[in-house]
């Protein structure tokens, strides 16, 4: 009975001992100058949208020239630390606005310490993606590097995470292609599309280049989808896609996606 009581005692001690160790160890990841409210690159990438909503703001801390100038997270704003007090007529009059900083990478202070002063300055809502634009490009791209095209669960259609994607980081390394008709085109669109009603396409493919991956859109997917599969039967070596979706298209070039 006792040689019971003490394997059960040594394994809790040897368990608590473990709990303890692991626990330390996940604390150890977290320096003491860093930021308590940590975001991923998902996170973020989900409060990106074009242009960006009224109650998110995200915020480069890095320095302009060197680093912000040659890429950044679409729609960041940039505000360096070093001139962090100088600029605070840029943050947003809502101390509610979600604010998301980045800077360099784990090891980058400036976003945790332009994060703390927004605290000071009476903002509620105050996050840091603490891997910053290393992550961000390396997940996402930047406005300079193309993002693979990602093929639908439908023939012909492509993904719709990815589109979204394509828009808002890399929109001009596609053909966008618009086949509603102009009334609709006009108001509202996407900023790089080119307005080719479905009717009026069959004579215009010949003149598309073959240089871009060709991405037809229209209000529900339909006419994009008969967009496609006559691209696919005039010029099969076209590599076209179409999305398979409810679009909608405010005058701004702001959009909602909706999967059918």
């Amino acid at each position: 009975m006792k040689t019971k009581i003490s394997k059960t005692l040594i394994m809790a001690m040897v368990t608590g001992l473990i709990i303890i160790t692991t626990t330390a160890t996940a604390e150890d990841t977290k320096a003491p100058w860093m930021h308590d409210q940590i975001v991923d690159a998902n996170f973020v990438e989900s409060k990106v949208s074009v242009p960006m909503a009224a109650n998110v703001m995200i915020i480069d801390a890095r320095p302009y020239k060197i680093k912000y100038t040659k890429g950044h997270i679409p729609g960041a704003v940039s505000i360096p630390y070093s001139k962090f007090d100088k600029k605070i007529d840029l943050l947003p009059g809502d101390k509610s606005t979600l604010l998301i900083y980045y800077c360099g990478g784990l090891k980058c202070k400036l976003s945790h310490k332009s994060a703390k002063k927004a605290k000071a300055l009476g903002y509620t809502n105050v996050k840091v993606f603490a891997k910053g634009f290393p992550e961000w490009k390396k997940q996402f791209g930047t406005a300079n590097t193309d993002i693979a095209i990602k093929a639908g669960v439908v023939e012909g259609s492509i993904d719709l995470k990815r589109f979204k994607k394509i828009i808002i980081n890399t929109p001009t390394t596609v053909t966008l292609i618009d086949v509603r008709d102009a009334d609709e085109f006009a108001k509202g669109h996407f900023k790089t599309a080119v307005n080719i009603p479905v009717e009026d396409l069959e004579s215009k493919l010949k003149e598309l280049s073959s240089k871009k991956t060709v991405v037809f859109v229209c209000s529900t997917g339909a006419r994009s989808g008969e967009a496609y599969y006559m691209a696919r039967d005039i010029r099969p070596a076209l590599n076209t896609y179409y999305v398979e979706a409810e679009i909608d298209y405010k005058k701004d070039g702001a959009f909602e996606l909706k999967k059918n």
